[in-house]
């Protein structure tokens, strides 16, 4: 299916690096950097904070990032710019999930000193005299599993490790000039790692009986602190610290210091670091840099409080129960302005150099590709022969960015092999991309889903420049594609794919050139282009919805069972699981503060959200600046007789907002378990009416696995939902492809509109045969 893309309910794309976590007022909103950081470390040298994390199968590895506030990076350099191995290559096997795991960043002697553990192999410590450059991988004499790296003020190292138990080797250095590291204590008889087993978090039932890995290893004020990540509830992981006066032989103490799903239900927050940041009175604060497991995006950092209290770094607020969401930034002190940004993203490839946001997927080969050979462009030789992406050398990936992105390529074909493939895809291990075939003297445009091709269209076998284009709506976890000839028109293609999850790196982008036949073809990549609805932190405008999950900070108290306060969970009205989230467990007092709303010059008429409740009664206070500020608004919750079925409902203003408010949603009703939250907007203008139900349903089979589902504009409405087979897939738009089906199976396919005011009913039900 084809669709040129002129609907004008497409979403306002403004062009940024991504998500920026500086709200531009003294405040931040996690995630710090919203793509794929896992496994942080964090170190301050001087007035610069450096940060490390893992990328495993990706090279060059191991990004070291550094700021001057805690909450704007950027990139230094990566600490090791790849491994030896035919694996590594791509040949004879791979590396997917493998590679540099769990890093530990420190400072010593004037030199960083970069630690990792590759599984089955050796640990590995890479150390530079500066955080750009160039780095000296050297190899260990056994594993180190997820090694928290400690140069001890009496000059013994030490490095806490394990999973599953802890267990404490000790290094020496061998070579002052280089700093090179040597792990002199030996594996005690019969034991499963290196050292001497110390201690293993208790946890019943799981399979190690006492679950714990990730250390990161600190002495403060005569005490040793083990930071690391057991399993907790939900099969998810919480972060503890483990005290003691005497690292080798305890006693130790154990106490949880960050237990939170902050607003991301069922992903607990871990596995980071803290820092001390100096004070001008000779005190510090200090910080946490940890991250939280969002699926297929990645594992996203998160910057957390750190309180002391009776000994313990509590993350967070609560004693480490409540997550921040948005928060005031560190206090540096003598710190000049810096400007809001995130990372870099878009490339023009106008320099001799890979921009640090790019990363090859496994090692690349280094004479297959140039930013010299046409300046202005990357050329992309074939580097393999294969039939599956997963083992094409030489695909040049980035991380997608949340909470939506597109990402978009323009590429030079003139020059393709006979058996070529080329395009954009996202990918794990497994894909799914918009591509360019070259065969036997004709090029088509493709969709390929993890080796199967799903549709493609034939274009003119002269046409060089084609422009690329893969969408990831809200919340990460889809797909859709289009490709334009001139760069101004896209013609959709395809349908919408789900994204493959299966490795611990989160989704990426990837540009590729891989040969099924022969080598000897080349594409140049003239730019990457990625775009974001989003601008900086959490900033709403009016007329667009305010996701409800995207909180500022809510109503918490003490709850280490979760069963008192608001959480956030994911819908089960689409078929795409895991794709929208609401807030849910609302309850009479409770409240959600959502800091920045821009209401402009003051049109804002109307409050809208999108309610679920099977209780009546229950109102939202829209007030301003505090809990018992002005009320602009009262909404009452219609009883839709399910908790899980959900209604679009609406009030008027009471009186004219203009420019930025801080806005809070206050619950009044049931003492428990009152309503669901989806979305909630602010509107100019009158109120839309329900749009009416959408006529003419026509469903075509344009091959025996793809149907076509086109119908008439519905008046009013912004969207559409498909209901195929009994499954609702949302936000869709005519016409839309379903693709990947079984040849001659039977299905049945209904339609409705909807806007801001609600839903149309299902249209009549159009049963077909896929021939």
């Amino acid at each position: 299916m084809r669709r040129e893309v002129t609907d004008p309910t497409t979403p306002i794309i403004i062009p940024t690096n991504g998500w920026i976590a500086d709200n531009g007022n003294g405040t931040y909103t996690n995630p710090i950097m919203w793509g794929d950081y896992p496994d942080n470390d964090i170190i301050r040298v001087g007035d610069t904070y450096y940060m490390s994390s893992t990328s495993m199968h990706l090279f060059p590895g191991c990004p070291i990032m550094s700021s001057k506030d805690l909450v704007n990076w950027e990139y230094e350099s990566y600490a090791v710019d790849r491994m030896e191995g035919d694996p590594y290559d791509l040949i004879h096997g791979d590396v997917y999930d493998e590679g540099p795991w769990a890093t530990s960043l420190r400072y010593h002697n004037s030199k960083f000193h970069l630690m990792f553990n590759i599984n089955g192999d050796a640990a590995y410590v890479s150390i530079a005299d500066r955080a750009k450059g160039p780095w000296t991988l050297y190899k260990l004499e056994d594993e180190l599993y997820d090694p928290g790296l400690l140069f001890d003020d009496d000059g013994k190292i030490y490095v806490v490790h394990g999973q599953g138990e802890l267990y404490l080797s000790e290094l020496a250095i061998m070579d002052e000039a280089t700093g090179r590291l040597s792990i002199i204590s030996k594996r005690e008889p019969g034991a499963k790692r290196n050292g001497k087993k110390i201690y293993a978090y208790p946890c019943s039932g799981h399979p190690y009986h006492g679950y714990n890995e990730g250390a990161h290893v600190y002495k403060i004020d005569g005490r040793y602190y083990i930071l690391t990540t057991p399993i907790w509830k939900h099969g998810s992981k919480k972060e503890v610290a483990i005290r003691t006066k005497d690292l080798a032989n305890g006693p130790y103490e154990v106490e949880d210091i960050m237990a939170s799903f902050m607003n991301f239900w069922g992903n607990g927050i871990h596995q980071g670091g803290i820092v001390d940041v100096p004070q001008e009175d000779g005190s510090s604060e200090w910080w946490a840099i940890i991250f939280q497991d969002r699926s297929k995006l990645g594992r996203v950092p998160t910057l957390q409080p750190v309180t002391w209290k009776n000994g313990w770094p509590y993350m967070g607020q609560v004693d480490g129960e409540k997550a921040v969401a948005t928060h005031r930034k560190p206090n540096i002190s003598n710190l000049e302005y810096v400007e809001p940004k995130g990372p870099p993203t878009s490339d023009d490839f106008s320099t001799n150099t890979l921009g640090l946001q790019w990363q090859w997927n496994h090692n690349p080969d280094n004479r297959k590709w140039s930013l010299e050979e046409r300046p202005g462009f990357m050329r992309l030789h074939t580097s393999s022969v294969t039939d599956n992406l997963t083992y094409a050398r030489n695909t040049l990936t980035q991380r997608v960015v949340g909470p939506d992105c597109i990402g978009m390529v323009k590429l030079d074909v003139g020059h393709m092999a006979d058996g070529d493939f080329a395009g954009l895809c996202l990918m794990q291990k497994n894909f799914t991309f918009i591509g360019i075939k070259n065969e036997e003297g004709h090029k088509s445009i493709l969709i390929n889903d993890n080796a199967t091709e799903h549709v493609c269209v034939n274009i003119s076998a002269g046409m060089k420049d084609v422009w690329l284009r893969a969408e990831i709506p809200r919340h990460e976890y889809r797909m859709e594609f289009s490709y334009s000839l001139d760069g101004i028109h896209f013609t959709r293609l395809g349908g919408r794919y789900d994204m493959h999850y299966g490795t611990y790196v989160g989704m990426r982008f990837g540009i590729f050139n891989y040969a099924t036949t022969n080598l000897g073809g080349y594409v140049d990549v003239d730019s990457f282009e990625l775009t974001t609805t989003e601008n900086q932190g959490n900033l709403f405008g009016i007329n667009r919805k305010i996701d409800a999950e995207r909180y500022d900070d809510q109503k918490f108290v003490s709850d280490k069972e979760l069963q008192i306060n608001s959480i956030t969970e994911w819908t089960n009205d689409d078929v795409n699981s895991g794709y929208d989230l609401s807030i849910s467990n609302l309850k009479d007092g409770d409240w959600l503060q959502y800091d920045q709303v821009d209401f402009g010059a003051g049109d804002a008429a109307w409050f809208n959200a999108r309610v679920a409740s099977s209780l009546t009664g229950g109102t939202i206070e829209v007030r301003l600046d505090r809990i018992d500020g002005d009320l602009i608004s009262t909404l009452h919750i219609s009883n839709t007789g399910d908790i899980n079925k959900y209604v679009n409902a609406k009030s008027d203003l009471t009186k004219k907002v203009s420019g930025k408010q801080k806005v809070y949603l206050v619950f009044h009703g049931a003492s428990q378990n009152m309503c669901k939250l989806n979305w909630f907007m602010f509107g100019s203008g009158e109120f839309p009416q329900i749009p009416p139900v959408p006529e003419n349903l026509t469903v075509v089979g344009e091959n025996e696995s793809i149907l076509n589902m086109k119908w008439d504009d519905s008046p009013g409405a912004l969207q559409y939902d498909l209901m195929f087979d009994g499954s609702v897939i949302s936000n869709a738009a005519s016409d839309f492809s379903q693709t990947g089906l079984a040849p001659r199976s039977s299905h049945t396919v209904k339609v409705r509109a909807k806007n801001f005011a609600g839903y149309s009913e299902w249209s009549d039900e159009v049963t077909t045969v896929n021939h």
